[in-house]
């Protein structure tokens, strides 16, 4: 989990920091110092005493500047020890720093942006969004949406080469049983063949494949038919609904008895088509021929007379 979070910080932050100019860079650096010095809620406005912030015009900069200036001068610490003379020349040189980025128009909008938007923190080998480090439950949440994915689409392609094995396998025994004939024996019989693996497969001679099981001493024909095999399976066959329905069942829905139904229903087309040929394909049935009188013999024999023309 570290590990998986490392890297997705780190893609992250790539992606940001590929667009920060040199220029961003330094104007990072400035607002950390001056904030290290005189406080985290400063900034270059509220330094400047610049109560519009942003909206300042140049000339009400410029006026700021050179009144603060005059204030924070290294001259004035002449008498100072070297420290504090030290501290002041430093200061001083921030405060020109300043001054240049909010005289300049591009370097202005670029410190701008990022006083509206926030400013990345320092991380170690560069500069980093917070708001890209993802929380545990964040981490979680896309672990666990990303294997739902790949999940699902790993279910398909596995429906698909089932079908396909099945498929496959049915011709290869159709071929088997008609001595690899396309077509069924003239004389319309039955087949059985024994696969390699030991299995007894019997081939109508209308193509229809079942393999031979016994139980309780008689031959069973279980059908194999590709189209019992769901090829597009649902939202219900997906882990996103399956784990938090499995969970919810037996946890809170135990306790209050409202259960998730987790049944998947699949309808086989072809079968259903199958039941329903014979409704639509009955023979009529040939009518009874009417007999004549029906006589009972004295030896309790009954006979029916001639029916009349």
């Amino acid at each position: 989990m570290k590990f998986f979070n490392f890297f997705f910080v780190a893609f992250c932050a790539a992606l940001v920091a590929a667009n920060w100019s040199k220029e961003d860079y330094e104007i990072f650096s400035l607002n950390d110092r001056i904030k290290k010095d005189l406080g985290e809620n400063t900034d270059f406005y509220s330094w400047l005493e610049l109560p519009k912030g942003p909206k300042s015009s140049l000339e009400e900069i410029t006026k700021a500047y050179r009144k603060l200036s005059r204030k924070i001068h290294p001259d004035k610490f002449s008498g100072k020890s070297k420290k504090l003379k030290k501290k002041a020349e430093e200061r001083f040189q921030r405060l020109s720093l300043v001054g240049n980025i909010l005289r300049s128009n591009e370097l202005r909008r670029r410190y701008d942006y990022f006083y509206s938007k926030g400013f990345p923190k320092w991380k170690g080998t560069g500069y980093y969004y917070l708001r890209f480090r993802p929380g545990i439950v964040m981490t979680l949440l896309f672990l666990f949406f990303l294997i739902s994915g790949f999940h699902f689409i790993a279910l398909k392609i596995s429906r698909k080469q089932d079908f396909k094995r099945i498929v496959t396998m049915k011709e290869e025994v159709k071929a088997q049983a008609w001595n690899n004939s396309p077509i069924p024996p003239a004389d319309g019989s039955d087949r059985k063949v024994e696969a390699p693996n030991g299995v007894l497969f019997h081939v109508s001679n209308t193509g229809e494949v079942s393999i031979i099981e016994s139980e309780n001493g008689s031959r069973v024909l279980i059908p194999v038919d590709e189209n019992e095999i769901n090829l597009n399976p649902g939202f219900k066959e997906s882990l996103i609904f399956k784990l938090p329905a499995k969970l919810w069942n037996v946890s809170l829905g135990k306790l209050s008895g409202k259960y998730v139904n987790t049944t998947v229903t699949f309808s086989n087309s072809t079968a259903e088509k199958e039941k329903l040929r014979p409704q639509s394909e009955e023979k009529p049935t040939k009518k009874r021929k009417t007999r004549g009188e029906r006589l009972e013999l004295p030896n309790g024999k009954v006979i029916y007379s001639k029916r009349k023309k």
